[in-house]
């Protein structure tokens, strides 16, 4: 076993520590999400803590991340150091866990501070409800990554938090972010190609767009359409890896 654990929460390293044997037995809070990842959520020393179990991880990427890359938690546990270094706020990571066998990675845990933020489902009930406040500030928020040099390669609206501090003032948190990269620059097509995947109404999306482009001195309208344009792409590209993956089930 491999820790790595954030100095001020070093008072937490025995529940840290005996996460990958305990993590079945563990009684939690509140079981956050299932699937192919399980995150938990958990209260140690009156510390509300969220931890992520990378369990299902194909025999190539045991391998991979067991000699050649680091693992998904410790990317997420870096790369969370890094957003907050550049002002981007994500929940403070705790300790990320790698348990290896034989050379190759057999899973990992990531360990953060829960977040008091909530979802952007909210997304879904615009143009229902006059969202246009948030869905600004949701665009200066995505604006501020891409401009410090940041692409998160799963940036789809739920593995982004907000929280209504005024009317109108918004703040914003990633999450998920074990899928980083950092660049210099970024390109304008390459910001348009990052979010295709938000996963928000077209309507929002559109508005998104809209709004992206009058704060980057673009053409509005060519703008949008290549932004849907490559939405359409991406949603025609997930449909067929569904059938493909509901007919190989069978």
């Amino acid at each position: 076993m491999r820790s790595i654990i954030n100095p001020e929460y070093l008072h937490l390293r025995d529940f840290l520590l005996a996460l990958p044997e305990r993590f079945d037995e563990l009684e939690c809070d509140e079981v956050l999400h299932t699937g192919r990842n399980e995150v938990r959520l958990y209260t140690v020393a009156g510390v509300r803590i969220v931890v992520k179990n990378f369990a299902r991880i194909s025999r190539l990427n045991r391998v991979v991340y067991g000699l050649l890359r680091p693992s998904k938690a410790v990317r997420a546990y870096r790369y969370a150091h890094c957003l907050l270094a550049m002002g981007i706020d994500t929940p403070v990571p705790i300790a990320a866990i790698d348990v290896r066998a034989g050379g190759v990675l057999r899973h990992s845990f990531f360990v953060s501070l829960y977040s008091e933020y909530e979802s952007l489902d909210i997304l879904n009930h615009y143009p229902e409800q006059p969202l246009e406040p948030l869905l600004d500030a949701l665009t200066d928020f995505l604006i501020k990554i891409h401009d410090c040099g940041v692409l998160h390669d799963d940036l789809n609206a739920s593995n982004i938090l907000y929280r209504k501090v005024d009317e109108g003032y918004y703040l914003f948190q990633l999450i998920d972010i074990n899928r980083l990269r950092f660049r210099s620059r970024i390109s304008r097509n390459e910001r348009l190609k990052n979010l295709r995947k938000l996963c928000c109404k077209p309507v929002a999306y559109f508005y998104i767009l809209g709004r992206y482009a009058q704060q980057l001195n673009a053409r509005e309208e060519a703008f949008q359409l290549r932004g849907m344009s490559l939405r359409l792409q991406e949603d025609i590209k997930h449909n067929l890896k569904m059938r493909i993956r509901r007919k190989i089930g069978h």
